[in-house]
């Protein structure tokens, strides 16, 4: 909403849902984030579970991830060479209201978020792909390749190559479900087939169009072994306070 008010130059409600959404997101990385700050969990008052953050992709996609950094000016979503039925009503090179904390932080959700559940998928992987959450061994395929496009190119090798290995090794010869046990490669108990779903087979490739190619590039940061901590919980001061 932060984005959709600056492209109209309503600069009153951008700064407003900018506090608001940055509020937000330090909480939930507060509540969301497992205590020894390994994983995102499954429900802020369930401790021993996990999850996959496969909605993490649409940050990305919207290159919300860029925030910060040198490509932080880059095209909007909207900003397609090919595009000539829908263009931004305003184009700015400005990040967004220079905030006090705008110069300590690196996208809108932090980058160790992104380093975390990277490292945790290559952690929790099965034989023939990645768990949807901890409550079973089935995934969905199309969130599963959401969540590998947002990982280091090493854990998203891993979880392609593992899909694969399910693809050349079931005993099903149904079209390609969405829904499959990692572990013994069957059926969970619903029979999904051939669903419009497994479009999202194709999210690491949607990266390399979106922002002008920048997005894919943007996560660059997850093959840096030495790429600092940028949680910084506690360490932001917030130009007005939100009531939650």
């Amino acid at each position: 909403m932060s984005q959709i008010s600056e492209t109209i130059d309503n600069e009153e409600d951008a700064k407003y849902y900018r506090n608001i959404s940055e509020t937000y997101v330090r909480k939930w990385e507060e509540f969301g984030i497992s205590r020894d700050g390994s994983h995102a969990k499954l429900a802020y008052d369930w401790y021993g579970s996990w999850t996959t953050l496969y909605n993490l992709y649409a940050d990305a996609l919207l290159c919300f991830h860029l925030e910060g950094t040198s490509d932080s000016s880059s095209p909007s979503p909207l900003d397609y060479e090919d595009n000539d039925k829908q263009t931004p009503l305003k184009t700015t090179d400005k990040h967004h209201h220079h905030h006090k904390h705008s110069e300590k932080k690196t996208g809108f959700v932090s980058r160790s978020v992104y380093k975390m559940q990277s490292s945790w998928y290559a952690a929790v992987l099965q034989t023939y792909g990645l768990p949807l959450d901890s409550r079973h061994l089935y995934t969905k395929s199309d969130w599963e390749f959401f969540a590998a496009a947002v990982t280091s190119s090493s854990t998203r090798e891993q979880i392609l190559q593992s899909v694969a290995k399910w693809v050349n090794e079931t005993s099903t010869d149904r079209p390609f479900t969405d829904l499959y046990e990692t572990e013994s490669g069957g059926w969970p108990g619903a029979h999904f087939m051939a669903r419009p779903v497994t479009g999202g087979h194709f999210a690491w490739l949607t990266l390399g169009k979106a922002c002008g190619g920048k997005a894919g590039e943007g996560l660059d940061f997850l093959d840096d072994d030495d790429d600092e901590d940028d949680m910084g919980k506690g360490g932001f001061e917030w130009d007005e306070e939100v009531e939650l």
